[in-house]
Formats: structure tokens, sequence, C-alpha cells
């Protein structure tokens, strides 16, 4: 057996003097796994993967999920020179199905009736395409994309990209995380940012990591940072302003430990991040990446920050900010231009693998994002949306996330969503409004979301018509599933004027 991972993995362990500290925590037991206990259950897998048949360049799908059998399958798939794909264990069999079948999958991994199970699947066709086992070298890895567009892709990553990973967010210009540290993560082990707070930074660092196989709430996620003595939490921006309100409206104070939260997946308002920063003293920080990158390139530390922004361009890599003559430059409010963002660097992926087929992602070395941003003048990137985050008005393109910041600002919205349906044949600013449990009348609250809109925003940049929903659609990500917002209006009502 041989692996990069799984070696590395020890040699950091022995050399950096953190083998008998804790790298996992299972939050339902409260049972602590040691780094040394995990490099041993992953030798044990290892012999009996091989056992089971699982060899080099198998593709295997990936379903254990966040529980501490993970990390030492994880490595021992690598030891055995296996190529991991790592799903989300809670989504329909047939989508999951449809990811895998992406791939010549040829074992499936779930956890099951308490323990690991391994199943062998029919075997693809010998005259299949079979390009990926060739390039499925020992310690590589797929991810797939959280899927705003509602189209899988896999995207592959090796061990030999994972120490500019962990460099990027976890080194001295980062969170500077160390064996000292205990990392809480919204975001699950099958989500790209979830991947590196869970496993990347652990492994580099000796941190320990606490693991829920369910997906934590506000108030649980603020329960396991005080109960395990968190001292980074990794969440996202929808995600941080549930947990604003309710460490505001249940006075929560603020975890012992906890020296900074992290935000991801979408751009974060800041008004969420002030209302964190003041309430409990720590930094709220800001970063940018995909999954195509394998994690952020661009970083806020503890030290190294650029306030207000997705941070400064990690080493490594590089970020242009680049127009398109044949669309109109995107405006936010009145000062900035922005650019689209393309970035290369020494992890990013070349290609990526659909069910129409492998596509190739660079041009002339760079990947386009399909992010919009500007830079401030602290020198970090501020992310203003995707591009489908961008909406064409009366021949104006803008920004609906910059819209959508200033109404959750509102204390009467817990989640909306901007678009641009045809109405009568014209493209009309629309609101899709999710109000507070604790909110009044509800003409009234529109009313007063106009208002608040008028203070901040160019008249253009009001929506013209308002339509309350139970619910705005997100990924496990917490991003806006832009398109599914039509179909919440129901059969394209395009809400009311008010």
């Amino acid at each position: 057996m041989n692996s990069d991972t799984s070696i590395l993995a020890v040699r950091l362990a022995d050399a950096g003097g953190w083998t008998d500290r804790a790298a996992v925590v299972d939050e339902r037991t409260g049972e602590v796994h040691r780094h040394k206990d995990v490099h041993a259950r992953a030798r044990a897998l290892a012999e009996e993967f091989l056992r089971r048949g699982i060899g080099a360049g198998d593709h295997v799908g990936f379903l254990v999920g966040d529980r501490p059998e993970w990390m030492p399958a994880f490595l021992a798939l690598h030891a055995v020179g296996a190529v991991p794909l790592i799903v989300n264990p809670d989504l329909d069999a047939h989508v999951q199905a449809r990811m895998l079948d992406i791939l010549p999958t040829r074992y499936v991994i779930s956890y099951r009736d308490g323990a690991l199970s391994v199943e062998r699947l029919s075997p693809w066709p010998s005259d299949s395409p079979d390009d990926h086992v060739q390039e499925a070298a020992a310690s590589r890895y797929y991810l797939y994309s959280s899927g705003t567009t509602g189209i899988p892709k896999a995207v592959a990553h090796t061990s030999a990209d994972l120490p500019f990973f962990h460099e990027a967010v976890g080194g001295p210009n980062g969170l500077d995380i160390t064996a000292d540290d205990t990392i809480v993560s919204l975001s699950q082990y099958y989500f790209t940012y979830g991947f590196n707070n869970q496993f990347v930074y652990p492994l580099f660092s000796g941190a320990a990591v606490v693991l829920s196989p369910q997906r934590r709430n506000e108030e649980r996620f603020v329960d396991s940072l005080h109960r395990h003595g968190g001292t980074l939490a990794f969440s996202v921006p929808s995600a941080l302003a549930r947990l604003a309100d309710h460490v505001e409206s249940a006075a929560v104070e603020r975890p012992v430990a906890l020296r900074a939260i992290v935000s991801a997946g979408e751009p974060l308002p800041e008004t969420v991040a002030a209302r964190l920063e003041e309430r409990w003293q720590v930094p709220v920080l800001n970063q940018i990446g995909s999954t195509e990158v394998g994690n952020a390139f661009c970083v806020n530390g503890v030290t190294h920050r650029a306030a207000g922004t997705a941070g400064f361009v990690c080493p490594g890599y590089e970020v242009e900010l680049r127009g398109d003559p044949g669309l109109p430059s995107p405006t936010v409010g009145p000062q900035h231009k922005v650019g689209a963002v393309w970035v290369s660097g020494p992890t990013v992926a070349r290609r990526a693998v659909t069910a129409d087929g492998t596509r190739e992602l660079l041009v002339d070395g760079w990947l386009e994002t399909k992010d919009y941003g500007y830079w401030a003048d602290n020198g970090g990137l501020v992310v203003v949306g995707r591009t489908d985050d961008f909406l064409h008005v009366g021949g104006i393109s803008m920004s609906a996330v910059e819209i959508e910041a200033f109404l959750r600002s509102c204390a009467d919205v817990e989640d909306c969503a901007v678009l641009a349906p045809l109405v009568e044949g014209v493209s009309t600013l629309s609101a899709l409004v999710v109000l507070a449990p604790s909110a009044g009348d509800q003409d009234a609250c529109f009313a007063a979301l106009r208002t608040h809109l008028r203070r901040h925003l160019e008249p253009f940049r009001i929506p013209k018509r308002w339509t309350l929903v139970a619910e705005i659609p997100r990924t496990g990500s917490g991003k806006i599933m832009r398109h599914k917002l039509s179909s919440v209006l129901g059969g394209g009502k395009p809400g009311m004027v008010r």
C-alpha cells in the first residue's frame, strides 16, 4: 500500500507531536478519537478494503457523512490507491446515482446500521470510456459542485493540492491554525468548504474537529461551540444571519474559546458581520473559493485582513478582473464598476466531468469563476455576486446580491431574493420575501422595506413588485438557487405592485 495522503497524515502528526491529541469529536456521543486512533483505524480499513477487492484506480462512491468513520475511511481508500467520489449521503437515491454515474463507479461505501458498508456495483462495460481511471493516480479524489444551476459536475484534486489548501486558510497569514484549535463547521465533508474545514486543516495542524451527521441549525451550532470549546466557527452568510438573530434575541453569550468566525459560499453582508462582531467581539472573516480551485483563493486572516472584502489573494494564486465587451458593464452603487473574476494557480483543476462528458475549464491557464467583483482601496477583493446574481433591467445590469443585502438588514426580513421576470413583456425588478414571525401587518412591512431601500439605493434598484413566500430555495451550502426562483412565484405570477 502506498499513498501520499495516508503517509503524509502520519508523518505530519509525528513531526508535529500531535499523535495523542484529539482529531475527531463525535457530537452525538462525546467520544474523542486521537490522531493516532484515526491512523490505526485507517490501516485496518485499508486491509479490509483490499480483501473486498477495492484497488488502485477504482472509483468509489463515498457516502459516509459527517461521522468519525469518515476520516480513516478516506485515508484507507487513498492507501490502496482508490479514488473517493464524495457525495452527500442524505440526497435522494436517484440523485446520488445520477452523480455517481458521471464516472465509472465500481464500489459504494456508506454508513448503515451503525457501521461502514461496502457495496460492489455492476461492472462497467469493458468498452466504456475509461480515461478517468487512467488519470486516477493514488491520492486523487472528486468533489461535486454545489449545483446552483442544478447540473452536477465532478472535479478532481490530489494530495499534492492539500498543502496549498492549508497554507491559504490555515497558515500564518490566514487563521494560523494549530493543534490547540477545535473546529466546528456548518458545511459538511461533501462540500469543498467542509472538506477543507474538517479534513485538511486537522490533517496539517493537529486541530480537532467536532462532527455531527445532521446539519446544525443556529441553536445547535452555538451549543456545539459552547460544549466542545470551539475556537474556530465555519459557516455561510445565510446561516450567519440566522445566528445573529438567535444571538441577539436569546442574548447568547460568546463561546469562551471562540477566536474567529469564517464565512464563505456567497457574499457576506457587512451588516451580518457587524452584528456578530459587536455582540461577541470576535472577527468575522470572509473568503472566496470554488470547487474548481479546491479551496479559497482570497482570504481574510486574523492579523492579515481587508475589512469589508473577501480578503487578499492567497500565496501562489493570481486573480484578474476582466470585462466582457459584449455585455453591459455591471455596476454596484454609483462608485464601482466590476469585472468578471478569473483565477490561476497550482490547484486549479483543468477539467470537470459531467453526464455529457469531460469539460475543459481553463482558458490559457485561467479559470473564469463566474463571480463578479472589484478591488477595494485596502487591496481586498469585493465579490458582489455570481454571473446569475446580476439582473438586466431597463438596459442596466445590477447586482441582486446588493439589493438583497439591504433587504436582509431589516429586522422584519428572515430571507429574500430578487429577480427580474417578464411582466407584460418587460423585465421588472421583483422581490421574494420571507417575513420574520415577529413581523406585523404585511402591507405595512412592505411599505417600510421600500422606504428603507430608498435611503440606500437609486430608484431603479428598488423592486417594483413584492411577493410573500414561505422560503427561498437554497443549496446545502446556502447559495440561492436562482434557476428555481421563477417557479417560487407560482405559475409565473410576478407579485403585487406595492
